[in-house]
């Protein structure tokens, strides 16, 4: 059982700390400062991070508290060893990691680096719960197609992004072995943070075998940037389970969704995956436009497989989408014709089911929907049409990405991770 002796950190302090009496290690500094507790983290806390905080070393024998928003600031390091357990003390609490700053959480499957919820670890959380702490953030200096950008849920100085491509080789540390539960606070109407956000990050970081559990807005989000994903499951996200935007670049290889929940009752929202932008802005024939890659990729969904919007391309190769929808038949909408006339769409053995084995291809694949219509394209003659297209409607030859691709082991096994 952990010592509940109870180390607060406050703002810049953090890096000031000589941990002592609890055997915890940090940063070395000229003395020991331990501000008062915080009324928000409770006994099971070992040490409560909250305002902003300077290079530290965690240390895994003591569960660490995030009390409100936590920024990383620029220039500093976190190292957080396996097994380390960090819990957000309420829905509104959060990591930021600033642009410039190194988070390192290197976990192992059989000892992750786990953020969690205060109430999860006290024991009083359902498996897949959601919104009982904010999430983790990574911003970075790389490009976005809108250039300098604010974080949604953030302040006006929590921006992220540049202009120029210079920093997309940027790092920002790595994450290997990192499981992400029962996330999205909504700061504000529209404005929810995710189970992993990453805005403008380079793809000089490491993001590998990351499992998120559980989150009232996306899985994972993306804005711009070129970071790449290895590795990625993602259960019980209401809205989307992988979203990309504002130019976003790299690639995501061996991906598997259980999108158990609809958070809307149109049939493109709550997507497995989404890509797009915010505001349509640039003209077809535009070479800024977010283009992920996405390379092994299994999704078992109620909703919608793929919703694409507003200057946005998708590479997309050995997918297989299974969805239980039986009235509501379309597996993949098309958001403003833009999407289309950009010709970037490359969809090559793909196959979608679903409950209606409707074989149609207009009732599977949709350019009118509920925010913009008459556009004036068809599934049939152009979405079929798109250069590399190739969905297989009510096929299941795809092999798409396996649970063993998954946290390198079987995701079910584990249940740590439902």
């Amino acid at each position: 059982m952990k010592a509940n002796t109870k180390i607060v950190l406050s703002g810049l302090a953090a890096a000031m700390v000589t941990f002592s009496g609890c055997g915890g290690g940090g940063s070395s500094g000229s003395g020991s400062t331990v501000p008062a507790a915080t009324p928000n983290c409770e006994s099971i806390i070992d040490v409560t991070l909250s305002g902003d905080i300077s290079s530290m070393t965690l240390d895994n024998t003591k569960i660490y508290g995030l009390d409100g928003k936590v920024r990383l600031t620029a220039g500093s390091t976190l190292d957080i060893p396996a097994g380390t357990v960090i819990a957000g003390c309420t829905p509104a609490s959060y990591l930021i990691v600033k642009p410039g700053a190194t988070i390192n959480a290197v976990g192992t499957q059989a000892a992750p680096v786990t953020f969690t919820s205060q109430k999860d670890v006290q024991g009083l959380s359902s498996a897949g719960q959601t919104g009982e702490w904010g999430g983790l953030v990574i911003l970075g200096n790389a490009f976005t197609d809108h250039g300098v950008v604010q974080y949604e849920a953030g302040d006006v100085d929590d921006t992220f992004g540049s202009t120029s491509t210079a920093n997309n080789g940027e790092s920002s540390g790595s994450l290997d072995y990192v499981l992400i539960k029962h996330t999205g606070f909504e700061v504000e109407v529209d404005k929810e943070l995710n189970g992993l956000s990453l805005g403008g990050v380079g793809s000089g970081t490491n993001l590998t075998n990351i499992a998120i559990v559980g989150g009232s807005d996306d899985g994972m989000e993306i804005w711009g940037g070129a970071v790449n994903v290895t590795g990625l499951y993602v259960t019980n996200a209401k809205d989307d389970s992988v979203d990309t935007d504002l130019g976003y670049i790299g690639t995501i290889t061996d991906v598997y969704v259980k999108q158990y929940i609809v958070d809307k009752t149109n049939n493109h929202d709550s997507a497995a995956i989404e890509t797009g932008n915010d505001t349509n802005l640039l003209a077809p024939g535009a070479t800024t436009f977010t283009l992920p890659t996405i390379v092994n990729f299994t999704a078992e969904v109620t909703g919608a497989g793929i919703y694409m919007k507003n200057d946005a391309g998708l590479n997309l190769s050995n997918a297989k989408f299974t969805s239980s929808k039986s009235t509501d038949t379309q597996m993949a909408t098309y958001r403003t014709q833009d999407v289309v006339d950009t010709g970037t769409m490359n969809i090559t053995t793909t196959c979608m089911q679903n409950a209606a084995a409707v074989q149609d291809n207009d009732a599977y694949l949709a350019i009118e929907n509920t925010k913009d219509t008459g556009t004036g394209k068809t599934a049939s003659t152009d979405l079929t049409a798109s250069v590399g297209t190739d969905i297989l409607i009510n096929d299941t030859s795809c092999t798409g990405a396996t649970l063993a691709n998954i946290w390198k082991g079987t995701p079910n096994s584990n249940a740590a991770l439902e």
